[in-house]
């Protein structure tokens, strides 16, 4: 049975995706405090996982971010 694509994390992608909340908005400061991560590659990592539906920001700025239902279920599934 093959996974779906959008299933398939990195390690750095699920450190960052784990660092962000579905309830509780987080900065980018934050999230890369939390994942062990400069700010700038998470900004970066946070932007390739919102391409993937995954997480998705607060339309405000700074961009604050949340993760998704998709990025529940593929936080499930990750190794």
């Amino acid at each position: 049975m093959s996974r779906a694509s959008w299933l398939e994390l990195s390690a750095l992608d699920a450190r960052v995706l784990r660092a962000t909340d579905a309830r509780y908005e987080r900065s980018p400061e934050k999230v890369g405090e939390l994942a062990r991560c400069a700010p700038d590659v998470a900004l970066s990592t946070l932007r390739r996982l919102r391409v993937r539906e995954l997480v998705e920001d607060d339309g405000e700025r700074p961009q604050r971010w949340l993760h998704t239902h998709r990025g529940d279920v593929a936080l499930e599934h990750a190794r």
